[in-house]
């Protein structure tokens, strides 16, 4: 069944899966329902496999399954309690199941993302919000009149995203919907006990010097200074390579049932991820004689920010993160805009490169990218997608205009199975790298997700060289000093599709970041 719902002025298309509800199960405290999952209805995730093919693959679902989502045909009592508007025993929320041109499934409940019109007051705001029965979860502080709200007395929030459209008081009314965001990597299991993305000396048939000459770059700094937040699933927050460089403003969201995403501003209790671990390793692992390898910037600090810990949820709360991770006083109380991070780099999403940049996330991208940093901007490293020749440009998150999108290159200075077009802004190692591993370990992996953060830990390096570069001045001189590596054809303005501005070098950048301060 078509189903329309709208971001800002642009009509989304998308298909209802009939007589499919989506349940999001309710838990005590010992991690079991409170009913048996046969009251909900008839198993039915077969039925949406079928309903939308290859693209909702075993993993996704299995995703949904971990973070207590059940695909039901509704039984008799839930269809009554769905129709009269009640709340059925045992299910935290209950939304419909669509799938959406890019062939991906998502979950509509009620929530929604609005924004009222800027010159409205904030009395104002909340009497409109109570005329149309709108009920509000969190106001999101990092634009204007933004609000996450749950609508009373409509099907579903896309009823109400196509009814507040009509109405001249909102610029805009879009879905929060439940999606699936994995991790940008590929596991890859053999040992490889030497970083050669530092320092490629041709070991194991490598090439001399494919690496980020970041050796070099340890002469002048280590990162000193510099903050980065790396947005991920989750962390090993007691590894010996890495508690040492844990900012204190570090912290984790979970979610909180029906309502909207709970923060803390705490590293106890954060998720354990062994993919958010592997990548603040590649930025900032200490370097500390011997204990396993060494960051990019092993003397930068790390803000490390646990969101989706399940890899299931909402674009709303990535952009909490960002939105954190440039201000902290976003969602703390005890922080201001004085203690956020000076890159950002973050490696979540689909690796099928279709990926939809809700206006919610667009807004946190945006407000971090130029208000970060007491208004020089917040510099933002994002993973494109795993998989060859898919068009970057289909991810509306990598190909924004405020993300640096990073793709890997292997130790012989050559692509490898990334994303490529336009918006390729950087190549980096990212095959067979060396970091940090969960449960105090180490090992290789392989993927653009450790690619983003080796460029990011490398342009912490430059950014310590002279800490009042605006994020357009960084992202230039990362641009500028990368090397044309591959053998490939760069356009007129020093761009190649497969590897943006060229493979990233640290030393380099550091330089040139040098140069940069004006003489007295």
């Amino acid at each position: 069944m078509e189903r329309v719902y709208y971001k800002r002025d642009r009509r989304i298309v998308v298909e209802e899966i009939p007589d499919i509800r989506a349940v999001h199960l309710s838990l005590n405290e010992r991690g079991e329902t409170e009913v048996s999952e046969e009251t909900f209805g008839i198993p039915a995730r077969e039925t949406v496999r079928s309903n939308v093919g290859i693209e909702f693959s075993e993993e996704a679902l299995a995703a949904f399954e971990r973070a207590n989502w059940r695909f039901v045909q509704p039984s008799a009592e839930m269809t009554r309690s769905l129709a009269a508007g009640e709340s059925f025993r045992g299910a935290e929320e209950v939304g419909k199941v669509i799938r959406r041109a890019n062939g991906s499934v998502a979950v509509a409940t009620n929530k929604l993302n609005i924004q009222l019109r800027s010159d409205l007051s904030e009395e104002e705001c909340k009497a409109i919000l109570a005329e149309k029965r709108l009920d509000v979860l969190t106001k999101l502080k990092f634009a204007p009149n933004l609000y996450e709200i749950v609508a009373q007395g409509r099907e579903d929030a896309l009823e109400a995203s196509v009814e507040l459209h009509e109405d001249l008081c909102f610029t805009f009314a879009e879905p929060s919907l439940t999606e699936y965001i994995p991790q940008r990597f590929t596991p890859n299991d053999p040992r490889y006990l030497e970083q050669w993305q530092w320092h490629n000396t041709g070991q194991s048939g490598g090439t001399t010097g494919a690496d980020v000459s970041a050796e070099e770059a340890w002469d002048f700094t280590r990162g000193a200074g510099i903050r980065v937040a790396v947005i991920d699933n989750g962390f090993d927050v007691d590894h010996e390579d890495l508690a040492a460089g844990i900012s204190g403003m570090s912290g984790y969201f979970s979610s909180s049932g029906s309502g909207s995403a709970t923060f803390k501003q705490d590293t106890v209790g954060m998720p354990d991820n062994n993919h958010g671990t592997f990548c603040a390793g590649m930025v900032g692992a200490r370097h500390n004689n011997g204990r396993g390898g060494s960051g990019a910037a092993s003397e930068c600090e790390l803000i490390l920010i646990s969101a989706l810990g399940d890899q299931v949820g909402t674009q709303t709360t990535l952009a909490r993160a960002i939105a954190y991770a440039a201000d902290p006083g976003n969602e703390s109380s005890s922080a201001t805009a004085a203690d956020g991070a000076d890159i950002l780099v973050c490696s979540l999403g689909p690796n099928e490169a279709v990926w939809d940049l809700t206006v919610t996330l667009e807004l946190a991208l945006e407000s971090a990218a130029a208000n970060g940093r007491n208004g020089r901007g917040l510099a933002i490293f994002w993973a494109a997608s795993n998989g060859r020749n898919v068009d970057v440009t289909q991810d509306e998150i990598v190909s924004h205009k405020d993300v640096i999108a990073v793709v890997r290159s292997n130790r012989n200075d050559l692509e490898d199975n990334a994303a490529r077009g336009q918006t390729v802004e950087l190549i980096a190692p990212g095959v067979d790298v060396f970091s940090t591993r969960s449960g105090n370990g180490y090992g290789t992996s392989t993927g653009t997700s450790f690619a983003a953060p080796c460029a990011a830990g490398c342009a912490a390096l430059a950014l310590s060289m002279n800490p009042n570069l605006t994020r357009n001045e960084l992202r230039q001189i990362m641009r500028d000093t990368a090397d044309k590596i591959g053998s490939v054809v760069y356009d007129a303005n020093g761009h190649n599709d497969d590897y943006g501005f060229g493979r990233v070098n640290a030393y380099q950048a550091v330089l040139r970041a040098a140069d940069s301060i004006p003489s007295l």
